[in-house]
């Protein structure tokens, strides 16, 4: 028996590995025409081995490529044209002509119809059981299929067509009203993770939830938020940093979803008069997401905040948001060097821990052992030793840095400096032979080491240890498909002008309209791939303070902000407004973008 076992485990993985194979198609053949580097097609084949997930999977994912190349790629492996669906609506008697569980389990919708025709758009159209459903229910109705692919976000415009949350509510409120069993009872059904797809097909309240958390990870929302407005409930997303209102709900469905989402993350439904925190995992488009949840007292009701945490999510390229030109060199530079403090600062929400992560992937090495101390845990970084600190059971980041220092760390990550300790153990770290990232919050690059000497750091440790100051805020990008020039007013363009008139390396000139001789600017006229925002994406305004032998003497000698600021200057580097108004200028983003991450 035991001899048919180990036969049957070792057929398991030889299928599997087949399956990998015949899945990575798309990955290779984009390599093979130059669409991804070497080094990108390593990487994911090493992830794809370590996650048991096809590439072609994961290169959709973590969006490494335009979506339109992809479609490409498919195009021409699988011989189907590839059509542009951005912004179509589609007839209702169309689009119903394939089930919304069809549409949805083989990710394919009708778009339109000629005659017997039926044209259908596939995501995967080497998807063969997909083609043979479709050829099926095209019979029965007596027509010919033609298929078609297309980028993944047009194709899920088109299934959200079949119905989204207002769908939902509906069907919440008839329930409801029918004296439904109230949601308290389903507890019994939760068990770990929960499929969003197998929540469309429960109760209605139960289908309401996974709704508004399949449309968060849908949208690439951060955050949900659920409370109650007037008599009614609001559920926003915050997106690209911004919160928008998607659905305003009936009042009185608030209890039964604040219900549902207590049991979901496994929290007392019976407490009311307190906060409450606790996790939430679940599946959706064959993705593991984690959601934080809190549950936070109201007057009379409770508002419920969940963040969505993506472990698929693709660690950027420092270059890829935002940093570029002698920021760039200097930040590259200092991670190389062999120990040190390296600090991200800003605010809450600025991308620190992107930041981060993008420069542990140029520092995560297999000849080093990287190690992380994270709350909570934001991105998975093949290689590398993440930990997540628990400080209800004692697990704190000043006690896990005591207990890394024995796991003969090469570079060591703590989420963020918070207290005194903290600070003490990250700079000792730093100065017997550890690289260390961090963040901190401060407003400016120059406010990093008057917020240590604060915390009770020496400043001739500080001096020491610390390599370099990195601040940054995030703006929203402009959307490739939409952006158009745009006048502003004279006041602003001389603003920039002077601002940027006396930094060396930079031709304003190349910046002009060749006619009027006034600076260019651009905005976002809004079209279906943003969502009419006229943003896309978000990408970081920076500056970086290079800790040189002449800032050792200045923070050693009382570090005066005017002191400071002078060797900022006499290393050429640039200040985070100036940096976005270059930015503005190459159409990366908007000046009003600029003044309002300018105002954080």
């Amino acid at each position: 028996v035991s001899c048919f076992l180990v036969i049957g485990y070792y057929l398991k993985i030889l299928i599997f590995k087949f399956m990998i194979q015949s899945e990575n198609k798309i990955t290779r053949f984009l390599f093979e025409h130059g669409k991804i580097s070497q080094g990108q097609y390593k990487e994911l084949l090493a992830e794809s081995r370590e996650v048991c997930l096809p590439a072609d999977k994961l290169l959709e994912t973590k969006r490494i490529l335009p979506e339109e190349d992809v479609a490409w790629a498919k195009s021409k492996l699988y011989t189907v044209p590839v059509i542009d669906l951005y912004g179509l609506i589609v007839d209702r008697k169309v689009l119903s002509l394939v089930p919304k569980d069809v549409a949805e389990n083989y990710q394919v919708a009708a778009f339109a119809k000629e005659g017997n025709i039926l044209k259908v758009a596939m995501l995967n159209p080497g998807d063969f059981k997909g083609r043979e459903v479709i050829d099926f229910i095209a019979r029965r109705k007596k027509l010919k299929p033609e298929f078609y692919t297309t980028a993944a976000s047009a194709l899920k415009n088109i299934l959200a067509q079949y119905g989204g949350l207002s769908v939902e509510v509906s069907e919440a409120v008839g329930a409801e009203e029918s004296r439904f069993a109230p949601i308290t009872q389903e507890k019994k059904l939760i068990a770990g993770e929960m499929d969003l797809e197998k929540m469309g097909q429960a109760a209605p309240i139960s289908k309401l939830v996974g709704s508004i958390l399949k449309y968060a990870v849908d949208n690439n929302a951060s955050d949900v938020h659920i409370e109650p407005y007037a008599e009614k409930t609001r559920v926003r997303y915050r997106v690209d940093g911004i919160l928008k209102e998607t659905a305003m709900l009936p009042g009185h469905l608030h209890p039964s979803i604040i219900s549902r989402v207590k049991v979901m993350a496994n929290l007392k439904l019976d407490e009311t008069r307190v906060p409450q925190d606790g996790r939430i995992r679940v599946i959706a488009a064959q993705r593991k997401i984690d959601l934080r949840v809190s549950v936070f007292p109201l007057f009379d009701k409770e508002k419920v905040v969940m963040r969505v945490l993506d472990p698929a999510r693709r660690v950027f390229d420092l270059k890829d948001l935002g940093f570029w030109g002698k920021g760039l060199e200097i930040i590259k530079k200092n991670l190389a060097r062999p120990h040190g403090l390296v600090l991200i600062t800003g605010p809450t929400g600025c991308g620190k821990t992107t930041t981060i992560f993008a420069s542990l992937k140029i520092l995560n090495q297999v000849t080093v052992n990287v190690v992380t101390l994270e709350d909570p845990i934001e991105y998975f970084l093949s290689g590398a030793n993440q930990s997540q600190v628990r400080p209800k059971i004692g697990y704190s980041f000043a006690s896990g840095l005591r207990s890394i220092v024995r796991q003969d760390p090469d570079i060591i990550m703590v989420g963020e400096i918070r207290d005194n300790e903290t600070a003490e153990l990250a700079t000792h770290a730093a100065l017997t032979g550890h690289v260390v990232l961090s963040t901190l919050h401060t407003n400016d690059a120059f406010g990093a080491v008057p917020r240590l000497i604060d915390m009770g750091i020496e400043p001739f440790l500080i001096a020491s240890s610390l390599n370099l100051v990195v601040a940054q805020r995030l703006v929203r990008k402009l959307c490739p498909y939409c952006a158009e020039p745009a006048e502003f007013s004279p006041e602003i363009e001389k603003s920039i002008e002077d601002a940027l008139k006396d930094i060396k390396d930079i031709d304003l000139d190349k910046y002009r309209d060749k006619k009027t001789n006034h600076l260019k600017f651009y905005r976002g006229k809004g079209c279906s791939r943003c969502n009419n925002d006229g943003y896309q994406g978000r990408i970081a305004i920076s500056e970086a303070l290079e800790i040189t032998e002449q800032m050792k003497e200045i923070i050693t000698s009382g570090c005066k902000l005017n002191e400071v600021k002078k060797e900022f200057a006499r290393q050429g580097m640039l200040e985070m407004i100036k940096d976005g108004y270059l930015k503005v200028l190459r159409g990366e983003t908007t000046i009003e973008e600029i003044l309002r991450a300018a105002s954080e």
